[in-house]
């Protein structure tokens, strides 16, 4: 009788996980990412790549609104602004004297969070001076940067010590999931997985139960920035040498952007030089 062999193929993640779509907002910085960076976008291929000709400092950190259309960012010159996708139309949405920072449009697309002062704020869309808000003022917990549930329910924001959930009003503090060095963050659109840089490496952190898992373990390089694909199975983040300076978050000097599944099992560079911010659907 003729032995049978059994070949059992495990599909790779590039097979289980497309090739992503959509377009990702990024910085491109000459040298060192702690100055100015050139806005620009560019699509997940390495190819469509748009310059908006404005230099903004690294924390300008510019999101896509949730339907693609508009962008906000910090100018650097202590105020959140946005512009339409194309550049046009850019306006003021609100100014502080503590050089506020990590813009994030809320999912339905009626507010932006920002950071400022070490307490996270957020205007309305429109501008108005009743439309700004200190959300995180009466929890003392010196918040950096923050990323919205896809519910809109809720919000996270990083603390360099820890994640902390809040109430979308940030009158309630929900959880705190303790994470040493916890930076520039993202929630799953799908899932409840937050992304995080952390001592110059991608963490995921699962919301319902807080369980921290490291994805990455790069000595000497800094993997930093990540920003969830729309479909939530990829994230772009920016690699670069360094070691991790705890002073100096996620320091490092000429960085390209790379993607990662979110199994952490494949990543492959784009070739683009820069370190992402947002990522919307449409390319």
């Amino acid at each position: 009788m003729a032995a049978v062999l059994l070949v059992m193929v495990v599909p790779t993640a590039a097979e289980a996980y497309p090739q992503p779509g959509g377009r990702i907002l990024y910085l491109e910085f000459e040298g060192s990412t702690g100055g100015f960076g050139a806005l620009k976008s560019v699509q997940p291929s390495g190819q469509g790549g748009q310059d908006f000709g404005r230099q903004l400092p690294w924390y300008s950190w510019p999101d896509y609104s949730p339907d693609g259309t508009q962008i906000a960012y910090a100018d650097g010159e202590f105020s959140i602004r946005a512009m339409a996708a194309d550049g046009s139309n850019d306006r003021l949405l609100t100014q502080s004297g503590s050089a506020p920072a990590f813009p994030r449009w809320s999912p339905d697309g009626q507010w932006v969070a920002f950071e400022s002062g070490g307490d996270i704020w957020s205007v309305h869309r429109d501008g108005s001076a009743s439309g700004v808000m200190n959300l995180t003022g009466a929890h003392d917990s010196n918040e950096l940067v923050p990323a919205w549930a896809p519910n809109g329910q809720s919000f996270a924001a990083a603390t360099l010590n820890d994640i902390r959930i809040y109430s979308a009003d940030g009158a309630q503090l929900l959880k705190v999931i303790p994470l040493p060095g916890a930076y520039r963050l993202d929630w799953s659109p799908k899932r409840g997985l937050i992304a995080v840089e952390a001592l110059g490496d991608l963490w995921l952190v699962k919301v319902s139960s807080g369980a921290v898992q490291r994805l990455t373990n790069s000595p000497d390089v800094q993997e930093i920035s990540p920003t969830w694909s729309p479909d939530g199975r990829w994230m772009a983040f920016g690699k670069g040498p360094g070691a991790h300076d705890p002073d100096l978050p996620g320091l490092t000097t000429d960085p390209v952007i790379w993607l990662i599944d979110r199994e952490g099992g494949d990543q492959q560079s784009t070739g683009v030089p820069g370190v992402p911010s947002s990522w919307r659907s449409a390319p």
